[in-house]
């Protein structure tokens, strides 16, 4: 398969590109540091000629760093030209890398727990508000041209130097912004293996799946960080999880069913490396 990858020189871009090439696929390089701009239309269209899939990661990091105009440019009409380009190439699907914080998550406290892929969006912040519309203009855009566009909506992506610099103990440190960030965290690997799963998965539409860690970051319950934390927030079934359970308070129904993928980096295999 000919796929162009954005953001391929990035922090994601680069296990994701080494992947796709050691599973034999052509990649054809699409980032800033190569003088790319996804937001020259011209320039993406050109890059996708020919290309049967485009996977999407490219984009300003989070709210730091850059003015909230550059992060709607790039995150949101930077989406736009990917789509329209995949039109023009003929395409059979889009892997757009959103994130959990299309959600709102850090924003504010969830409706319900655990977070699930139907939770209500309407996040503030510009990367979370440029998400959630790219989102909105992924899901129009399968249904007006038949094109299928996976949103995958990893939460806090952990690499090795991350997993060393963030997980030195027991618990994982609070995350910016908020006390306590619902204990998520996903592998880099695992973020890969679900680009990998979006490309290969039977037809699935529009679908937009997050991408978690099957536990808490914590060795203690799940419920008991809840009760602690977010007492006020119920649970989506009634009852919170079973006493000493440390299943994570984000459900990845939509990546297991529709793409096939589970996650297979837990926090206590690596806490005790």
């Amino acid at each position: 398969m000919r796929i162009l990858l954005t953001g391929d020189r990035g922090r994601l871009g680069r296990p994701v590109r080494a992947r796709l090439e050691a599973d034999g696929h052509d990649v054809v390089g699409f980032d800033a540091a190569a003088g790319d701009d996804v937001r020259d239309p011209a320039a993406v269209r050109a890059a996708a000629a020919g290309c049967d899939a485009i996977v999407h990661l490219a984009g300003l990091p989070d709210d730091l760093g850059a003015p909230a105009d550059d992060v709607m440019a790039v995150n949101l009409l930077g989406t736009w030209h990917v789509l329209q380009a995949a039109k023009a190439a003929g395409a059979s699907r889009v892997v757009y890398a959103s994130s959990g914080k299309a959600l709102g998550m850090l924003e504010r406290d969830p409706a319900y727990l655990p977070v699930d892929d139907a939770h209500p969006g309407l996040p503030s912040k510009p990367y979370g508000l440029a998400k959630w519309l790219s989102e909105e203009m992924c899901e129009s855009f399968t249904r007006s041209t038949g094109i299928a566009t996976i949103c995958l909506r990893p939460v806090l992506v952990l690499d090795e130097r991350e997993w060393d610099e963030r997980a030195p103990g027991p618990e994982m440190p609070p995350g910016r912004g908020r006390s306590w960030h619902l204990g998520v965290f996903v592998d880099v690997q695992d973020v890969v293996e679900a680009v990998v799963c979006a490309l290969t998965c039977p037809d699935p539409g529009h679908v937009r799946a997050l991408l978690c860690g099957e536990d808490v970051a914590s060795p203690r319950a799940s419920a008991d960080l809840v009760a602690e934390h977010l007492p006020h927030v119920p649970w989506r079934d009634g009852e919170p999880y079973p006493p000493g359970s440390r299943r994570a308070l984000v459900d990845t129904t939509a990546a297991r069913e529709r793409l096939g993928w589970a996650p297979r980096v837990r926090w206590e295999d690596r806490r005790l490396r």
